[in-house]
């Protein structure tokens, strides 16, 4: 364990950081906010009083790994569940850009310690939100709260969910999904037709694939003596990171589907063909 005495900018006192190891050996913090100004000969008190302080916690071992900042239990919280495979890199990566975009810069001005958290807090947040997100958003950044807050629960450093004990919020029905008419694929298609992205048109239209399982299709996906076609493997991009795995989301996805109507025998090669002319190779060479 050490500590440093530390003048934060905007901040009247100084204050004393103490760095240990945690139950799980990962380096954490804990800020002293003291009552000696900043302004003034004070620098050398600070230094005494960072000793002493010091002195006290190694003499009474204390353990302070259960009175850590809430927001730094909630990215060690976060970290543990990409770590031992609660949630996929893609997951994990899209939980770390809402926290660092709205959960981090409204909690870690409070400096509230993890015991401290309560119902009240909580609320706060989701009424600052409802100012700028949807209600639906709001929801999904809660579902994260609610978890981590379940996990402090179950380690035994807070006694209940403060999560839990806010003012629920009801969920709005999504009405912004429309579907096309056959006179409208028709246009589509006809609008598409001899574009690179034809052939992701037609292969999301006939069946309604994901985003990322059709950036996923790969030429092995295809069989072009059976007319199937196999979904299994996606592409995501998340930040400025790409993410390529052999997985989807649903298993029923991983399964081989026949080629609809539009693709079977000569269409199926005709559009296979289109898409690889760029290439230099054919739906013939890949049989």
């Amino acid at each position: 364990m050490t500590a440093t005495v530390y003048a934060k900018k905007g901040r009247p006192n100084y204050s004393i950081i103490l760095r240990y190891k945690g139950e799980t050996g990962k380096e954490q913090t804990k800020t002293i906010t003291t009552d000696l100004p900043i302004k003034g000969n004070n620098k050398r008190k600070a230094e005494k009083l960072k000793d002493e302080i010091l002195a006290q916690y190694m003499k009474d071992k204390v353990d302070i790994g259960k009175d850590s900042l809430f927001t730094d239990f909630i990215k060690d919280w976060l970290e543990t569940r990409r770590k031992t495979g609660k949630i996929q890199q893609t997951t994990h990566d899209s939980y770390v850009m809402t926290l660092n975009a709205h959960i981090l810069p409204f909690f870690e001005p409070l400096h509230l310690r993890l015991k401290e958290i309560e119902p009240r807090h909580i609320q706060n947040y989701v009424n600052k939100k409802l100012e700028r997100v949807s209600v639906n958003t709001i929801k999904k950044h809660m579902a994260n709260l609610v978890a981590c807050l379940d996990s402090a629960v179950k380690q035994n450093i807070i006694p209940f969910n403060p999560a839990k004990r806010i003012e629920e919020l009801k969920k709005v029905k999504f009405t912004g999904a429309k579907f096309l008419s056959e006179k409208e694929i028709v246009q589509m298609l006809n609008c598409f037709k001899g574009d690179p992205l034809e052939i992701v048109i037609l292969l999301t239209l006939f069946y309604g694939l994901r985003r990322s399982e059709t950036l996923g299709i790969k030429w092995g996906a295809l069989d072009f003596n059976k007319n199937t076609l196999a979904i299994n493997h996606t592409v995501v991009k998340v930040a400025n990171t790409t993410h390529r795995k052999d997985l989807t989301k649903n298993e029923i996805r991983q399964q081989c589907t026949s080629a609809a109507a539009e693709f079977r025998q000569n269409s199926f090669a005709e559009m296979a063909n289109r898409a690889s002319a760029a290439q230099g190779i054919t739906a013939q060479q890949l049989r």
